[in-house]
């Protein structure tokens, strides 16, 4: 349980740092109008993610755990000229492994994996500024990009855990802004595309409430038809139908979600596993998000996505029974920089709370040995149960309550 406590440390520090820079909100918001943002950013990028880095793994000289040894598995094997699905199984998009890959010809680490992450983390807040720039003030934003760097659900699961998930939002804003720079339809479906072929199969979820919203449909689907025709043309003669292997991952059970915390009070009789647990997640969060998409129809796209972004993702991390908590890594950026209200002290509170359960039940989660409660008197058999029950449901409790916050309202639309 030594990993447990680290993260609860760490991420209790991280939590009374935030808190600081909040007290000396306006002050830090006036002296942040005056900086460069590029540089303001990649000094908080070298102190809150190179160095905690630096500190962990080459100091401390730690090795990484979790989830970078199935990185680190895959991303080797491609960097040897292994074929994905082929010569090793992987539940990510066929072009992941093989961009780690690239990483490791720099570094044949396990740790470079680790740095890479922290890369594409910068990356994804300076396209983020890019993104929100007509929406914040210079200062708001790199104000608020201080918190994100600092919040436990973005520092810990990069620098510690590695997660990979901000990724898909850094590909869909960045369709978004060569859109609006080229005004071309197609080169935003293929970054989109592309995006899918890099990151997940989730990231097709997102790619529904925009086909919904987009005028322009035939000159959206047709790029993404012929990058998906050339990959299949491409993966099937040298996989098969292994390439669907990504899809494996619906089958893994994970917690916290909802049928997890219903499933002992209805004694194992909900049919917690089934297929149609799936169906009924996928149904939930893309419908969600496709009626939050069309509420927002005539808003801005950036405060369009943001808001359905927030919808799907959250949702999906407590409908999907293969989803666990790290998924607040997907879609932090919008809850941080749109979502929030920095000035309403109940919605603050929750999302420090949220951030470190998120944070500390999956490592905690796993050492109890995954446990799958049946019944009422599973959840309180020990005090180490009774807590990971209690994380569970107050997880999924506070998931809703962010995608509430989320949810255009009829008064805002």
């Amino acid at each position: 349980m030594s990993i447990v406590l680290a993260k609860t440390a760490i991420s209790l520090i991280a939590l009374f740092a935030t808190a600081a820079l909040l007290f000396k909100k306006d002050a830090l918001i006036n002296w942040l109008e005056k900086a460069t943002p590029t540089s303001v950013l990649a000094i908080a990028w070298v102190i809150l993610r190179l160095l905690p880095f630096i500190a962990v793994y080459l100091i401390a000289n730690m090795e990484p755990t979790s989830d970078v040894n199935g990185f680190w598995d895959e991303a080797s094997k491609a960097s040897m000229g292994q074929v994905v699905y082929r010569d090793f199984w992987s539940p990510y998009s066929p072009l992941y492994a093989n961009f780690l890959g690239i990483w490791l010809k720099l570094w044949y680490s396990p740790k470079m994996i680790v740095l890479t992450m922290a890369v594409m983390d910068g990356l994804a807040l300076l396209a983020s500024y890019h993104f929100f720039r007509p929406f914040q003030s210079q200062g708001t934003f790199l104000f608020r990009s201080l918190l994100y760097l600092l919040l436990p659900g973005s520092l810990v699961l990069c620098v510690i855990g590695a997660q990979e998930d901000v990724w898909m939002w850094l590909f869909v804003i960045l369709a978004y802004l060569v859109r609006e720079r080229t005004l071309r339809v197609e080169w935003y479906a293929a970054i989109l595309a592309i995006g899918l072929l890099m990151t997940k199969a989730i990231f097709v979820l997102i790619l529904v409430p925009l086909f919904i919203l987009e005028k322009q449909k035939i000159r959206f689907l047709v790029p993404m038809a012929i990058i998906g025709i050339i990959s299949l043309g491409i993966l099937y003669p040298l996989v098969g139908l292994e390439f669907l292997q990504p899809l494996d991952e619906a089958k893994t059970l994970r917690a916290p979600n909802i049928p997890s915390i219903l499933n002992p009070w209805f004694f194992n009789s909900i049919g917690v596993g089934e297929k149609f647990w799936n169906w009924i997640g996928l149904v939930a969060s893309v419908g969600l998000a496709c009626l939050a998409a069309w509420r927002l129809r005539n808003a801005d796209f950036r405060v369009m996505l943001s808001k359905v972004w927030t919808v799907l993702y959250a949702t999906m991390m407590i409908v999907q029974q293969s989803a666990y908590s790290n998924y607040i890594f997907l879609f932090l950026i919008p809850l941080v920089f749109y979502v929030i209200d920095w000035n309403n002290k109940t919605q603050v509170a929750l999302l420090f709370i949220f951030n470190l359960l998120c944070v500390v039940h999956p490592s905690y989660w796993w050492r109890l040995g995954m446990p799958c409660y049946m019944t009422p008197s599973d959840t309180a058999a020990s005090s180490e149960l009774l807590l990971d029950y209690v994380m569970q449901t107050a997880i999924v409790a506070l998931t809703g309550y962010f995608i509430w916050l989320a949810f255009p309202k009829k008064s805002e639309v």
